[in-house]
């Protein structure tokens, strides 16, 4: 510290305070590439239920529908499960990498009480989910992931940059809107698409220009 400037030295302990009580090395290029990986995943999800749709009174006709039902819920299943193992292992990777750039570790005790925060009401609508899938409760599946995710977040949202909230707020919103709009399964896919896929790019790139960028 410089005790010459006490300005300075005030603006040094204020920093000092916010990194140790603040995960900042979260990266916007995470919710970028999360977004994008999102979108790609919703627009095959689409393709398939739209094949299957146009095929329904073929496999009716054939007997077929049961066993191609079958099919189409393991290959949806399946994608959510890709998505979701890219967008983790992406997001990790920017945010490794952009606390190496700040020269911060990426472990330590803030980074585990994020993840402690997030993951939890994640484990629990994961859960939950399992227990929709299992009732074949396939409209409630997107409302209730972005539900979850945006409390997820909301919870966290102590831990990190203050825009998160408003992430969280607009996803938690989003859930909603898709459970009203239930009768119709592609609506569903539509507002999952918004939530996890261009709110994500939209956040990320203010948090990229915004904090990171320079």
């Amino acid at each position: 510290m410089n005790t010459n400037n006490p300005l300075e030295d005030l603006k040094e302990i204020r920093k000092m305070m916010e990194t140790s009580s603040k995960f900042l090395s979260l990266s916007g290029l995470s919710g970028i590439s999360a977004g994008i990986i999102a979108l790609l995943g919703s627009s095959y999800a689409w393709y398939l239920i739209s094949q299957f749709e146009k095929k329904a009174i073929h496999y009716v006709a054939t007997n077929q529908y049961g066993a191609k039902l079958k099919q189409l819920d393991f290959y949806l299943l399946f994608s959510a499960l890709v998505i979701l193992i890219l967008a983790v292992g992406f997001g990790f990777l920017f945010t490794y990498l952009s606390a190496k750039k700040k020269k911060q570790n990426l472990f330590q005790p803030i980074s585990f009480k994020l993840a402690w925060s997030i993951g939890l009401p994640l484990a629990f609508g994961g859960a939950f989910t399992l227990i929709l899938i299992h009732h074949q409760a396939w409209g409630f599946i997107g409302a209730s992931t972005l539900m979850f995710y945006g409390l997820a977040l909301l919870n966290a949202s102590k831990y990190v940059h203050v825009e998160i909230k408003y992430l969280a707020i607009c996803q938690m919103t989003l859930g909603l809107l898709s459970a009203w709009f239930v009768s119709d399964m592609i609506y569903s896919l539509y507002f999952w698409a918004l939530g996890f896929g261009v709110l994500h790019i939209i956040y990320g790139s203010i948090m990229y220009f915004k904090y990171e960028r320079k």
